[in-house]
């Protein structure tokens, strides 16, 4: 349940992409039907989804969600799976959702595509999600070449013959710990901006509009106080337990979820105990005092997708109760302490660089 008249904000761009329209519709369309080929990015980003989506209220009784998983996946992997060239093992698996999609679950080898052949010849996805695997998202010049690191257009060029029904989302994953071995940058943002900068040139050179920027929401959760020395992840490169999985699944529900319910995932209730866990680096549970960064983080994210930023200095405050009228007095900070008469429902302010913004006074 919502609080009544308090200001959870939402920052957003004033200008949209030219194809929100279009993925609106697609969210919104009855019996929607997801399916999200990738690796255990994909586990990490999804993890905590259906108990954010529970926590929220929403009604998926009319869609579905599924994942395809090999671990370290590449585009070339998954490519090679379809022709039973792979080394490695798959599986396919629901993650939410009140429909069946028309597939087998269960695993598969890497020499036997045929789970994940059925997958995309039994059904009409209305949505594919692809990413990159993590060694190589950085690097955008590697993706089209015949090594390791490439067959982006070989993969691409498969599930539209496949499936030309269904439109292609891609997955914004996130960078390693500034101290993990496999991290050539040395740091967790460099990185990072090279990830967002070839998530940026993939969309641009192949027309893909959607995208889950679920990287850019736990890289600004790393820009505020709730960053801790190994960049909140549980071995340098997985997502650590609790909040930083919850930022990520909660940016999953924004992108996913919120333009079909039209329920934000501000506010949302859903907590996690990670005092139980144990892994390498330690994990961090998402508590009362927390969840509210980390859902801003997500929301940033979703309208920024390739610009880092600290959720806790974006905006900060609450509304006094509205009795009567359409206005009300309300101080607010971006970028310094401002006084302005805001209208209920949608406003539009400017920061102190210029930027406008939308603010939103949520109701029940």
């Amino acid at each position: 349940m919502r609080t009544p008249l308090f200001l959870l904000l939402s920052v957003l761009a004033l200008f949209t992409h030219a194809s929100a329209k279009a993925e609106n519709a697609l969210l919104k369309k009855p019996g929607l039907k997801v399916l999200d080929i990738g690796n255990s990015y994909t586990d990490d980003a999804t993890a905590l989804l259906p108990r954010i989506a529970e926590a929220s209220g929403s009604d998926l009784s009319d869609m579905c969600l599924y994942k395809a998983y090999r671990s370290g996946a590449s585009f070339k992997n998954w490519y090679d799976g379809y022709y039973d060239r792979d080394d490695n093992d798959y599986s396919i698996s629901k993650v939410l959702g009140g429909i069946d999609a028309n597939i087998t679950t269960g695993s598969g080898t890497g020499t036997d595509g045929k789970l994940f052949r059925e997958a995309l010849a039994n059904e009409q996805w209305d949505l594919i999600i692809i990413h990159q695997n993590s060694t190589y998202a950085p690097y955008y010049e590697q993706w089209n070449t015949a090594e390791d690191g490439g067959y982006l257009r070989e993969l691409l060029s498969l599930l539209k013959e496949l499936q030309p029904q269904a439109a292609i989302g891609f997955l914004l994953v996130h960078s390693y710990w500034d101290g993990y071995r496999g991290n050539k940058e040395k740091s967790s943002l460099v990185r990072w901006q090279l990830i967002a900068n070839s998530t940026r040139q993939l969309c641009e050179n192949y027309d893909i509009s959607f995208v889950i920027p679920y990287g850019t929401a736990v890289e600004n959760l790393r820009a505020s106080s709730l960053n801790n020395e190994y960049d909140l992840t549980c071995d340098g490169t997985h997502l650590g337990f609790g909040l930083c999985k919850y930022t990520a699944a909660c940016c999953y529900y924004e992108c996913l979820i919120a333009p079909r319910t039209g329920i934000s995932v501000l506010e949302n209730t859903a907590r996690y105990d990670a005092s139980y866990v144990e892994t390498k680096y330690p994990a961090v549970s998402v508590t009362d005092e927390n969840a509210a960064i980390a859902q801003m983080a997500a929301i940033l994210a979703t309208e920024n997708w390739y610009g880092c930023e600290n959720p806790e200095t974006t905006l900060s405050g609450s509304v006094p109760p509205v009795k009567s009228g359409r206005t009300f007095e309300y101080s607010y900070s971006l970028g310094g302490l401002r006084s302005n008469r805001l209208h209920r429902g949608i406003n539009i302010v400017q920061d102190h660089s210029g930027k406008m913004i939308k603010l939103m006074q949520w109701k029940n």
